[in-house]
């Protein structure tokens, strides 16, 4: 794509010619005794102490050391000139010789010079003076920047001169505003964003034909021209499907936003990508408008899928000092049945050494096994089908637990990042406390919605989530006959302090509340408890909170959770964390801060690989109580919260 730059004579021909000739005499003054546009200081006289590297008389054999230094320019400047420079960027590799080192400051010469016009500097002075009478060599690199040069007028066009389609594009929209610095990125990245506005428009194939930049001297100001070629306006024709081999077509149809004849918007590709590739199925999701413009703009739509392997297996593992090494392994299946059915096997073992348990053998050891079904487009596009089993033996602190649940949902986003899902469950249950064994048996109506504007699952940096869980809970049977309503309310938010994901500020609230039942009457694994990895680090898994008689904690019938964290990347695969987190549980039905806070800090480490972050985090109790232990280890992957 062509860019002339063209300029504008000024107004004094005479100052003009008296330039060029002093421009010329100094050219070939440096040219006739330094070489290259390069000034450089006299070599030394006979008996004085030749360059680092040198020999009188001969040339450099190990490199000739040298040092930059740049004159005349703020730090913003400056770092944009050091960056660009290759005397700076090759300082650790010295050129072998002096002519060499005066071969790279020429060559410099126009790297720099395109660097400030790239930064609105079209009348830049720049001086390169090497002084090799110094031990390393000194390079000075003196800058008269001049003024920023700016925008004056910004005109867009077809190649007839004719008007664009549809309503005026305004130069502020494409990032160019006359009066503001003439910066050359810009007038670059303006031509996407003409693309992009006209193809929002409809007009699928638009292109920028020509760009011309005419820079005035004069007064210092810059007029940009792009010449337009929108294209026929595009509709949607025939969506043309290939890749597929065991997943139904007619899912991917159901995913189409689209009907034949539409006008033309890349939101919907964009949409119908996102929705394909949601199904988790495919390796490779790709839709895109044919390469031309069919017969009165009518194009196909081409989807191209490459499926995934349909079975996978897979194992993780965590560990703390307060509930020991946990493992868990998993088989699962992406089609069951061609229609993206995910079938997903889980075979789980926590407390397996080391943690509270390790007195008590594997009579303590958690055991779990379960299965989840899962069937998209259910009855609806993207309505998912969602059915479970399990059976559980649990031995957390406050009780020992064996259950057998099965539950049955459906699941359905509403707005992007937004959704909502519903259902019936029902479990079978003994739990033994140190006071009481309960038999329950309980029927629940789940109900939650789930925002997530994280831009990650596993290490989000910007953005935030909300979660909302309400399950009244019906006894069916067993020794309980009191109904109860709990309620899980959880928000987090993630800063990226300076835009590029090494400095992150976390924090996250968590709210818990079951009413309708005194806490006697509300099973021991259906109330809320606080502490561990999870929750307060630098407490053990349920520890904060009332306990019995015998030490071990009773729950509560609400919660309050807060944490902080700084995530500093150290390098692209290495983090640190420093946390602080806070928590209490209630006997009340809601919190109400009559107890106090249990406070917990620590720093963490990060090891970020491309399926997420594993995280080790050590935690100290601030306000520990008898029976608390001085500190706790976390291992686990993704981020805390």
């Amino acid at each position: 794509m062509q860019d002339p730059t063209r300029h504008r004579p000024p107004r004094h021909p005479r100052s003009r010619h008296r330039a060029r000739a002093a421009r010329l005499a100094a050219a070939l003054f440096l040219a006739a005794g330094l070489g290259a546009g390069v000034a450089r200081t006299q070599q030394p006289a006979e008996g004085e102490v030749p360059p680092q590297g040198q020999q009188p008389g001969s040339a450099a054999v190990q490199g000739v050391p040298y040092t930059v230094a740049l004159t005349g320019v703020e730090d913003a400047l400056e770092g944009v000139l050091r960056e660009t420079s290759s005397l700076v960027s090759l300082q650790e590799d010295p050129p072998p010789s002096l002519l060499g080192l005066e071969r790279r400051a020429s060559q410099d010469r126009e790297r720099l010079q395109t660097a400030l016009r790239s930064a609105g500097h079209y009348d830049a002075r720049l001086d390169i003076a090497i002084d090799d009478t110094k031990s390393p060599v000194a390079v000075t690199v003196a800058v008269q920047p001049g003024p920023v040069y700016r925008f004056k007028t910004i005109a867009l066009r077809t190649a007839d001169g004719a008007p664009l389609p549809g309503p005026a594009i305004e130069p502020a929209t494409i990032g160019l505003t006359p009066g503001e610095p003439a910066l050359a990125p810009q007038v670059t990245g303006a031509q996407s964003r003409i693309i992009d506005s006209l193809r929002a428009r409809g007009y699928g194939f638009a292109q920028v034909a020509d760009r011309q930049v005419l820079v005035d001297h004069g007064d210092r100001s810059m007029d940009v021209t792009y010449t337009v070629a929108p294209g026929p306006l595009v509709r949607f024709g025939e969506t043309r499907i290939d890749g597929l081999k065991d997943v139904k077509e007619s899912l991917i149809r159901g995913r189409i936003p689209w009907a034949a004849g539409e006008v033309f918007a890349p939101a919907k590709l964009d949409k119908a990508r996102t929705d394909i590739a949601a199904l988790g199925t495919f390796d490779l999701t790709r839709v895109t408008l044919a390469e031309q413009p069919g017969p009165d703009g009518v194009t196909p739509v081409d989807v191209t899928l490459e499926e995934r392997l349909a079975r996978f297996i897979g194992f993780g593992f965590t560990y703390s000092t307060s509930e020991g090494l946990g493992v868990n392994g998993y088989w699962g299946h992406r089609n069951l049945f061609g229609g993206a059915e995910q079938l997903r096997i889980t075979a789980e073992v926590g407390r397996l050494v080391g943690g509270d348990s390790s007195a008590s053998g594997l009579d303590k050891t958690d055991l779990r096994l379960g299965a989840e079904f899962r069937k998209p487009d259910f009855l609806a596009p993207k309505q998912t089908l969602l059915a479970s089993f399990g059976v559980v033996t649990d031995n957390p602190p406050a009780y020992e637990r064996e259950a057998a649940i099965f539950a049955l949902g459906l699941e359905r986003p509403i707005l992007d990042g937004l959704t909502v899902s519903y259902g019936v469950t029902t479990e079978a249950a003994r739990t033994v406390t140190n006071d009481r064994t309960y038999r329950t048996a309980l029927f629940g109506v789940p109900l939650a919605a789930r925002y997530d504007g994280s831009d990650s699952l596993l290490n989000p940096t910007r953005g935030y989530r909300l979660s909302l869980a309400v399950t009244p809970w019906i006894p069916i049977g067993g020794d309980t006959d009191s109904q109860f309503v709990t309620t899980n309310l959880i928000g987090s938010a993630y800063h990226d302090i300076r835009g590029d994901g090494n400095y992150v500020l976390a924090g996250r609230i968590g709210l818990g509340s079951a009413v309708g039942a005194g806490l006697s009457e509300v099973p021991p694994d259906k109330r809320f408890y606080a502490g561990g990895g999870g929750s307060v680090r630098g407490y053990g898994f349920q520890e904060v909170g009332p306990r019995d008689r015998e030490g071990d904690p009773t729950g509560g019938r609400s919660l309050f959770e807060a944490g902080l964290e700084m995530r500093i990347k150290v390098t692209e695969t290495i983090g640190v964390v420093p946390f602080v987190d806070a928590g209490a549980v209630y006997d009340r039905a809601f919190p109400d801060m009559s107890e106090p806070l249990k406070f917990g800090a620590g720093v963490g480490v990060r090891y970020y690989t491309d399926f997420g972050p594993l995280r080790v985090d050590l935690g100290v109790p601030l306000n520990k109580e008898p029976g608390d232990d001085s500190w706790q280890l976390y291992i686990s992957l993704g981020q805390a919260f």
